[in-house]
């Protein structure tokens, strides 16, 4: 009877060992979490990842490269932001699937991914920040999601598929972003659809003089007509909820990083918008919109024209990016199982045989 105790303890503790042994093996696909300032924050396979106000932000990539598969959700969480330099330099990645809620990708997320190939985003996508795919010498193909409504500057440079568009005077993205202006024109006029100019679209263009912006612009990035030293004056619509720093009426930035304005620098807005607080906020005079002189009375414009990109193409299997994720744990299952099981008929075996060994004694 001694032997069956002990032989049955050990059969017991050996089983717990080996399961407790697997649940913490799992513990990198569970991640662990902590809370500060109402900020959640963990890791997931090879995911570090932020949640806050019920949205999760992938703020790190840990894993080794290849073919990347950002989840759809953590935690029960939908994933909808890729934060800033969240994969900075992931050489070895070759390619990526995007959770299907992804709205934001962050200031220099994937730069330098340099074996990137092509990019399939989601059209839930609505903003893409600075220099987020910059130097990714490898990235032929990526699609423009319908929503697309912000582009930072620099996002796509250094990328054969911005490049291969350089043959015109401009470059439109979508339609509707004006990625960056490649001629030399005194006069441009942008047309009407374009919702967008990214920063720096038109940085230090010399000779430009007045520039017509449409009434369907929404947002000017970051030093968009910086060093546009001829352009006098400029009139903005009502309809602009962003304007970045130093979008227009500075020609360079002085030693100790204040602007040098642009002499006798004249912006058309209405009171209340945010054109005319920029106007005020950078010290620029304001003043009405009859005073900017219409496209009519000015010299023939040079007029921003869209290239035309590739159809985006539907790739019906990309949302599968808990997928790895679920087969793995299934195995981790299966293989707990078997083991145990295998486990409990070796001992059941062995107590049998050590029964029959001492009936036989007692004989």
């Amino acid at each position: 009877m001694t032997t069956y105790k002990k032989n049955s303890t050990l059969k017991v503790f050996l089983s717990f060992a080996f399961i407790l042994t697997i649940l913490l093996s799992m513990l990198p696909f569970a991640g662990v979490s902590v809370y500060a300032d109402d900020v959640q924050t963990g890791t997931f396979g090879s995911f570090e990842y932020e949640i806050y106000d019920g949205e999760v932000c992938i703020t790190k990539f840990t894993g080794e490269g290849g073919d990347v598969f950002i989840p759809n959700v953590i935690e029960d969480v939908p994933v909808v932001a890729i934060g800033e330099e969240a994969f900075w330099y992931c050489k070895e990645i070759t390619s990526l699937s995007m959770p299907a809620s992804l709205e934001f990708i962050g200031a220099r997320a994937f730069q330098g991914c340099s074996s990137l190939t092509e990019v399939q985003l989601p059209d839930s996508v609505v903003e893409i920040a600075a220099a987020a795919f910059c130097d990714c010498t490898a990235l032929e193909k990526i699609n423009v999601p319908a929503e697309l409504i912000y582009v930072g500057s620099f996002a796509f440079d250094n990328t054969p598929w911005i490049t291969r568009f350089e043959d015109n005077t401009s470059i439109i993205i979508g339609g509707r972003i004006l990625y960056k202006y490649l001629g030399d024109a005194e006069v441009v006029n942008i047309p009407a659809g374009v919702t967008g100019i990214s920063g720096n679209a038109f940085q230090d263009k010399k000779n430009l003089k007045y520039v017509n912006i449409p009434n369907t612009m929404l947002f000017i990035g970051d030093y968009a007509f910086f060093g546009c030293d001829n352009l006098k004056s400029v009139s903005l619509p009502d309809s602009i909820y962003y304007m970045g720093a130093y979008s227009f009426g500075y020609k360079t930035l002085t030693e100790s990083g204040e602007g040098d304005v642009v002499e006798d620098f004249v912006l058309c807005a209405n009171e209340g918008t945010l054109p005319a607080d920029y106007a005020k906020e950078y010290g620029l005079t304001l003043k009405s919109h009859g005073y900017f002189a219409t496209m009519d009375e000015l010299p023939e414009a040079e007029s921003c024209v869209a290239k035309e990109l590739p159809e985006a193409t539907k790739d019906q299997a990309k949302w599968f990016s808990n997928k790895n994720t679920v087969i793995t744990l299934v195995i981790i299952v299966i293989s707990c199982v078997g083991i145990v099981g295998g486990m409990y008929f070796y001992f059941t075996f062995q107590e049998k045989k050590m029964k029959k060994n001492n009936q036989n004694k007692k004989k």
